[in-house]
């Protein structure tokens, strides 16, 4: 498996050991605007550009839904398919909220996955972004964040 891709580097380490430890296919790590902070398992901008989308817009539908059923947010979400299986969790770093999501198959299980992502969080509580980032809030210009992102990630799209 290859190693993360990351548009800060600060995440490029825990992220690597989340994914190796827990046998993650897949991952990726978010600001809840939706811009993209590392990714594993994709090649292609348009796939992480949708999960990226789909994340941010679960995380505030299960945050509301969480509210009005139970009085708390839904922090934690998973789903088990036929053959893989889909975890989503938020982590914090530096003050900052981020989105964790990661697909995993039977090579690993969501009790191993829990573990990993409790220590992953723990690591990321530690480290402090190297700057504040801008996209902690939303700023009303989701389409570019996301753009500028995935251009971090994959370079930019449509450039040699």
């Amino acid at each position: 498996m290859s190693d993360p891709t990351v548009a800060e580097a600060w995440v490029a380490a825990p992220l690597r050991r989340l994914m190796e430890d827990a046998r993650l296919i897949s991952g990726v790590l978010l600001y809840p605007t939706g811009r993209a902070v590392g990714q594993f398992g994709f090649s292609n901008a348009a796939d992480v550009m949708s999960i990226c989308a789909l994340t941010s817009a679960i995380n505030a539908s299960a945050r509301e839904l969480g509210r009005q059923l139970d009085g708390k947010p839904f922090y934690e979400m998973h789903h088990a398919g036929a053959d893989r299986q889909v975890f989503m969790a938020r982590a914090a770093a530096g003050g900052q909220e981020l989105l964790f999501v990661g697909v995993f198959d039977r090579e690993s299980s969501l009790g191993v996955v829990e573990i990993y992502f409790a220590e992953f969080q723990k690591a990321l509580e530690t480290l402090r972004p190297e700057k504040q980032v801008a996209g902690a809030r939303p700023s009303g210009d989701f389409e570019g964040e996301l753009n500028r992102s995935l251009d971090a990630l994959f370079g930019p799209i449509g450039k040699p």
